[in-house]
Protein backbone atom coordinates (compact mmCIF):
# COMPACT_ATOMS: atom_id res chain seq x y z
CA UNK A 1 0.00 0.00 0.00
CA UNK A 2 1.23 3.47 -0.88
CA UNK A 3 0.66 5.94 1.94
CA UNK A 4 1.08 9.71 1.72
CA UNK A 5 2.03 11.24 5.07
CA UNK A 6 2.33 14.94 5.78
CA UNK A 7 2.42 17.26 8.77
CA UNK A 8 2.67 20.89 9.86
CA UNK A 9 0.58 22.55 7.18
CA UNK A 10 0.25 25.57 9.48
CA UNK A 11 -2.47 27.32 7.52
CA UNK A 12 -0.41 27.48 4.31
CA UNK A 13 -3.04 26.85 1.66
CA UNK A 14 -0.74 27.25 -1.35
CA UNK A 15 1.69 24.66 0.00
CA UNK A 16 -1.07 22.20 0.94
CA UNK A 17 -2.62 22.37 -2.52
CA UNK A 18 0.77 21.87 -4.15
CA UNK A 19 1.45 18.76 -2.06
CA UNK A 20 -1.95 17.22 -2.75
CA UNK A 21 -1.62 17.93 -6.48
CA UNK A 22 1.92 16.53 -6.70
CA UNK A 23 2.07 13.66 -9.18
CA UNK A 24 4.23 11.47 -6.93
CA UNK A 25 1.50 11.16 -4.32
CA UNK A 26 -1.78 11.30 -6.21
CA UNK A 27 -1.98 7.50 -6.46
CA UNK A 28 -1.59 7.01 -2.71
CA UNK A 29 -4.19 4.67 -1.25
CA UNK A 30 -4.16 6.45 2.10
CA UNK A 31 -3.39 10.01 3.11
CA UNK A 32 -2.48 10.82 6.71
CA UNK A 33 -1.94 14.18 8.41
CA UNK A 34 0.22 14.23 11.53
CA UNK A 35 -1.10 17.48 12.93
CA UNK A 36 -0.62 21.23 13.11
CA UNK A 37 -2.98 21.90 10.25
CA UNK A 38 -3.27 25.47 11.56
CA UNK A 39 -1.06 28.12 13.17
CA UNK A 40 1.33 30.66 11.56
CA UNK A 41 -0.46 30.80 8.18
CA UNK A 42 -3.41 32.88 7.00
CA UNK A 43 -5.76 30.15 5.74
CA UNK A 44 -6.59 27.92 8.72
CA UNK A 45 -10.23 27.34 7.83
CA UNK A 46 -9.51 26.41 4.22
CA UNK A 47 -6.68 24.08 5.25
CA UNK A 48 -8.80 22.42 7.92
CA UNK A 49 -11.60 21.85 5.41
CA UNK A 50 -9.22 20.21 2.92
CA UNK A 51 -7.53 18.03 5.54
CA UNK A 52 -10.89 16.85 6.88
CA UNK A 53 -12.05 16.03 3.36
CA UNK A 54 -8.90 14.42 1.93
CA UNK A 55 -7.22 12.60 4.83
CA UNK A 56 -8.08 9.09 5.96
CA UNK A 57 -6.50 9.75 9.37
CA UNK A 58 -5.68 13.01 11.16
CA UNK A 59 -3.71 13.51 14.37
CA UNK A 60 -3.88 16.57 16.61
CA UNK A 61 -0.85 18.85 16.87
CA UNK A 62 -0.13 21.36 19.60
CA UNK A 63 -1.10 24.32 17.39
CA UNK A 64 -4.41 22.65 16.54
CA UNK A 65 -5.21 22.13 20.21
CA UNK A 66 -4.05 25.65 21.02
CA UNK A 67 -6.35 27.09 18.36
CA UNK A 68 -9.25 25.18 19.88
CA UNK A 69 -8.27 26.47 23.36
CA UNK A 70 -7.75 22.89 24.53
CA UNK A 71 -4.20 23.53 25.73
CA UNK A 72 -2.35 26.60 26.95
CA UNK A 73 -0.30 28.54 24.42
CA UNK A 74 1.90 30.17 27.07
CA UNK A 75 4.89 28.09 25.91
CA UNK A 76 4.52 29.22 22.28
CA UNK A 77 6.84 31.96 21.06
CA UNK A 78 5.47 35.46 20.53
CA UNK A 79 4.67 35.03 16.84
CA UNK A 80 3.11 31.64 17.47
CA UNK A 81 0.85 33.05 20.17
CA UNK A 82 -0.28 35.91 17.96
CA UNK A 83 -1.06 33.51 15.12
CA UNK A 84 -3.06 31.19 17.37
CA UNK A 85 -5.03 34.06 18.88
CA UNK A 86 -5.87 35.22 15.34
CA UNK A 87 -6.74 31.67 14.25
CA UNK A 88 -9.19 31.27 17.13
CA UNK A 89 -11.16 34.22 15.75
CA UNK A 90 -11.48 32.48 12.37
CA UNK A 91 -12.80 29.22 13.79
CA UNK A 92 -16.42 28.34 14.35
CA UNK A 93 -17.54 25.73 16.88
CA UNK A 94 -17.54 22.95 14.29
CA UNK A 95 -13.75 23.25 13.87
CA UNK A 96 -13.19 23.21 17.62
CA UNK A 97 -15.40 20.14 17.93
CA UNK A 98 -13.46 18.42 15.13
CA UNK A 99 -10.08 19.12 16.71
CA UNK A 100 -11.39 17.80 20.02
CA UNK A 101 -12.01 14.41 18.38
CA UNK A 102 -8.49 14.01 17.00
CA UNK A 103 -6.11 11.50 18.64
CA UNK A 104 -2.57 12.34 19.71
CA UNK A 105 -1.27 9.12 18.20
CA UNK A 106 -2.55 6.08 16.35
CA UNK A 107 -1.44 2.92 14.60
CA UNK A 108 -2.27 2.41 10.93
CA UNK A 109 -1.03 -0.28 8.54
CA UNK A 110 1.50 -1.42 11.14
CA UNK A 111 2.98 2.08 11.51
CA UNK A 112 2.96 4.11 14.72
CA UNK A 113 1.99 7.72 13.97
CA UNK A 114 2.18 10.83 16.14
CA UNK A 115 2.77 14.55 15.92
CA UNK A 116 5.53 14.62 18.53
CA UNK A 117 7.19 11.68 20.30
CA UNK A 118 5.09 8.58 20.96
CA UNK A 119 6.77 8.39 24.38
CA UNK A 120 4.43 11.08 25.71
CA UNK A 121 2.58 12.82 22.87
CA UNK A 122 0.94 15.45 25.08
CA UNK A 123 4.32 16.69 26.33
CA UNK A 124 5.22 17.82 22.77
CA UNK A 125 8.77 16.52 22.96
CA UNK A 126 10.95 17.53 20.02
CA UNK A 127 12.96 14.60 18.68
CA UNK A 128 16.22 16.36 17.92
CA UNK A 129 18.90 14.12 19.41
CA UNK A 130 19.84 10.49 19.81
CA UNK A 131 18.36 10.14 23.30
CA UNK A 132 14.87 11.31 22.36
CA UNK A 133 15.00 9.32 19.12
CA UNK A 134 15.93 6.07 20.87
CA UNK A 135 13.22 6.63 23.48
CA UNK A 136 10.64 7.02 20.69
CA UNK A 137 11.90 3.94 18.85
CA UNK A 138 11.69 1.81 22.00
CA UNK A 139 8.19 3.10 22.75
CA UNK A 140 7.04 2.16 19.24
CA UNK A 141 8.34 -1.40 19.65
CA UNK A 142 8.79 -3.25 16.37
CA UNK A 143 6.68 -0.75 14.47
CA UNK A 144 8.03 1.83 12.09
CA UNK A 145 7.21 5.21 13.64
CA UNK A 146 6.54 8.49 11.78
CA UNK A 147 6.28 11.92 13.37
CA UNK A 148 6.28 15.65 12.54
CA UNK A 149 6.67 18.65 14.88
CA UNK A 150 10.31 19.55 14.13
CA UNK A 151 9.59 20.53 10.50
CA UNK A 152 12.78 18.77 9.33
CA UNK A 153 12.63 15.60 7.20
CA UNK A 154 15.02 12.96 8.53
CA UNK A 155 15.20 9.43 9.88
CA UNK A 156 16.80 7.64 12.81
CA UNK A 157 18.03 4.07 13.27
CA UNK A 158 17.92 2.02 16.46
CA UNK A 159 21.43 3.11 17.40
CA UNK A 160 20.31 6.73 17.47
CA UNK A 161 22.08 7.78 14.29
CA UNK A 162 20.23 10.18 12.01
CA UNK A 163 20.24 10.65 8.26
CA UNK A 164 18.69 13.06 5.78
CA UNK A 165 18.89 10.69 2.81
CA UNK A 166 15.87 11.21 0.52
CA UNK A 167 14.82 7.55 0.32
CA UNK A 168 15.50 4.19 1.91
CA UNK A 169 14.28 0.94 3.45
CA UNK A 170 12.36 0.38 6.67
CA UNK A 171 15.04 -2.10 7.69
CA UNK A 172 17.63 0.67 7.83
CA UNK A 173 15.59 3.14 9.88
CA UNK A 174 12.92 2.84 12.56
CA UNK A 175 11.83 6.46 13.00
CA UNK A 176 10.97 8.91 10.22
CA UNK A 177 10.12 12.60 10.24
CA UNK A 178 7.94 13.61 7.29
CA UNK A 179 8.98 17.27 7.33
CA UNK A 180 6.60 20.21 7.01
CA UNK A 181 4.17 21.20 4.29
CA UNK A 182 3.73 24.83 5.26
CA UNK A 183 6.75 25.82 7.37
CA UNK A 184 9.91 23.93 6.31
CA UNK A 185 12.87 24.61 8.57
CA UNK A 186 15.73 22.77 6.92
CA UNK A 187 16.77 25.62 4.67
CA UNK A 188 14.70 24.35 1.73
CA UNK A 189 11.55 26.46 1.19
CA UNK A 190 9.77 23.75 -0.80
CA UNK A 191 6.89 21.93 0.86
CA UNK A 192 7.77 18.48 2.21
CA UNK A 193 5.86 15.23 2.56
CA UNK A 194 6.59 11.50 2.82
CA UNK A 195 5.61 8.50 0.73
CA UNK A 196 5.66 5.07 2.36
CA UNK A 197 5.23 1.80 0.48
CA UNK A 198 4.20 -0.85 3.00
CA UNK A 199 4.62 -3.76 0.57
CA UNK A 200 8.11 -2.84 -0.61
CA UNK A 201 8.87 -1.43 2.88
CA UNK A 202 10.40 1.70 1.44
CA UNK A 203 10.07 5.43 2.09
CA UNK A 204 10.72 8.52 0.01
CA UNK A 205 10.85 12.17 1.01
CA UNK A 206 9.25 14.42 -1.60
CA UNK A 207 9.76 18.18 -2.04
CA UNK A 208 7.32 20.35 -3.98
CA UNK A 209 7.62 23.92 -5.17
CA UNK A 210 4.67 26.17 -4.36
CA UNK A 211 3.76 29.87 -4.59
CA UNK A 212 5.69 31.14 -1.58
CA UNK A 213 4.94 34.75 -2.46
CA UNK A 214 1.20 34.11 -2.35
CA UNK A 215 1.46 32.43 1.04
CA UNK A 216 3.65 35.21 2.43
CA UNK A 217 1.40 37.94 1.06
CA UNK A 218 -1.66 36.36 2.66
CA UNK A 219 0.09 36.42 6.05
CA UNK A 220 0.89 40.13 5.71
CA UNK A 221 -2.64 40.97 4.52
CA UNK A 222 -4.09 39.16 7.52
CA UNK A 223 -2.05 41.34 9.87
CA UNK A 224 -0.04 38.42 11.21
CA UNK A 225 3.61 38.89 12.29
CA UNK A 226 5.86 39.67 9.34
CA UNK A 227 8.46 37.15 10.48
CA UNK A 228 6.02 34.37 9.64
CA UNK A 229 5.96 35.55 6.03
CA UNK A 230 9.69 36.19 5.68
CA UNK A 231 10.79 32.79 6.91
CA UNK A 232 8.82 31.04 4.16
CA UNK A 233 11.28 32.31 1.56
CA UNK A 234 14.20 30.89 3.57
CA UNK A 235 12.71 27.59 4.70
CA UNK A 236 13.70 28.40 8.30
Amino acid sequence: MLIRVFSDVHGNLAALKAVLDDSSGVKAEKTICLGDTVGYGANPVECADIVRDVCDEVIAGNHDLGAAALISISHFNHDGQKAIEWTRKQFGQSYIDWINTLPLQLKCCGIRLSHASVVNPSSWIYIRNSATAIDAILAAGECLSIYGHTHIPMQWNRMGSCSDKPAGLFSDFSLLNCGSVGQPRDGDPRAAYLLVNTEERTFRHVRVKYDVEAAASSIIKAGLPGNLAGRLYLGK
